[in-house]
């Protein structure tokens, strides 16, 4: 992915896993991992701010 500002590509900044409805047996249980990515130009009014986040499921799906 881009910065939509500067066009330079985007870096993770941080990662976390997080896990969606762990705790009720009525809802499937929906596991994924999601990553911060942010402008690395030091030019860019973007710099070090967090542009996108990406997820990546691991278990489950968005829509159950």
């Amino acid at each position: 992915m881009q910065c939509p500002l500067c066009n330079l590509e985007l870096r993770i900044k941080g990662t976390r896993t997080v896990a969606e409805n762990d705790d009720s047996p009525d809802k499937a249980t929906v596991v994924y991992t999601e990553q911060d990515l942010v402008c690395v130009n030091k030019k860019c009014e973007n710099y070090q701010k967090v542009v996108s986040r990406q997820r990546a499921y691991l278990i489950g799906t968005p829509n159950g």
